[in-house]
């Protein structure tokens, strides 16, 4: 027998935010750790199928065991699986998008991708009604993200990278849209997957998310360690920093996923805005965090975008 849930009970405003500004937070301190992981000596792959495989152990156990077992059969299994192959296979077009077209196209691409998850819902769910807030709110995010994510031409050509100096001078007109093209539908249907699915109706206590959560974490763990024993290529290079990266990365993702799915159940706010709404205030996070840990100096036009997302924040915060 499962675990039996507590039936839903109203939350506070104030626990309610709170949530919003976990899922925030873990996922800025998840953008964090890819930053730092150079300077660790870290092997990012090998680091990303040790974050699954940790990601996956801890969800089950603090689901728990029999808890996580009897939520197999419920119809968000077979959806939660589809993302732990979709989760592996953008990890690598993600990578493959940032050594050819460089990270200011992948971090539009991936916000961008908000459009795909909001207009379904809105299209989809009867309770999710279009308002001039949400128009107004996304017609600000597209250019939002596109001047908060870029560079100028001066700063883009004084930052090169270890991927860039392997890269050829310049991308195929090919990649130059296919890459980011399915950078974007990927990042939206993850989107996508989980608003979809954060209903009562799915999931109605933290064990049901954690469970939930644990499905495409071991889809893309098993997905990993197979590549690491059947192609040679692909054999794990071990070393101190790798695990020990891995492993925090894979209580972060935890706690991200966890976080979203709790601000999809407890905000008052339909689907639609809430997925601009986490993308833009990560947005925000991360810039700002950049600024602080880093010693990334902003431009005009990141501060332009920063000031377009925090309007359109305003705008989300006032739908419903």
């Amino acid at each position: 027998m499962g675990r039996v849930c507590a039936s839903p009970h109203f939350v506070p405003s104030f626990a309610v935010m709170i949530a919003l500004g976990l899922c925030i937070f873990v996922s800025t301190l998840m953008f964090s750790c890819f930053r730092l992981f150079p300077r660790w000596n870290v092997k990012l792959e090998d680091a990303i199928v040790i974050n699954y495989i940790v990601a996956a152990t801890l969800s089950v156990l603090l689901a728990g065991p029999e808890h996580a077992w009897s939520r197999l059969g419920v119809p968000s299994t077979w959806a939660g699986v589809a993302m732990g192959v979709i989760f592996l296979y953008m990890f690598r077009k993600i990578g493959e998008c940032t050594q050819q077209l460089g990270l200011g196209v992948v971090a539009i691409a991936t916000k961008m991708s908000m459009v795909l998850p909001m207009m379904v819902f809105i299209l989809m769910d009867p309770s999710d009604a279009y308002s001039w807030q949400k128009g107004a709110a996304i017609l600000l995010a597209f250019p939002a993200v596109w001047f908060a994510s870029t560079q100028g031409r001066k700063a883009s050509e004084n930052q090169p990278t270890a991927e860039h100096a392997d890269a050829p001078a310049s991308a195929s007109s090919k990649s130059q849209w296919i890459l980011p093209a399915i950078v974007f539908l990927g990042s939206g249907l993850i989107d996508l997957g989980f608003g979809w699915f954060s209903g009562p109706e799915h999931m109605s206590c933290n064990e049901d998310r954690l469970s939930f959560a644990a499905i495409p974490f071991s889809m893309a763990a098993l997905i990993g360690v197979s590549r690491w024993s059947f192609i040679p290529r692909c054999a794990p290079q071990w070393n101190r920093s790798t695990v020990i990266g891995g492993i925090i990365l894979g209580v972060i993702n935890v706690g991200s996923l966890f976080f979203l799915l709790s601000t999809y159940q407890q905000m008052p706010l339909s689907r639609s805005a809430i997925v601009p709404l986490i993308n833009l205030g990560v947005v925000l996070a991360t810039s700002f965090t950049g600024m602080l840990f880093f010693s990334e100096r902003p431009s005009l036009r990141n501060i332009f975008g920063w000031f377009l997302a925090t309007l359109a924040l305003v705008l989300l915060l006032q739908t419903d």
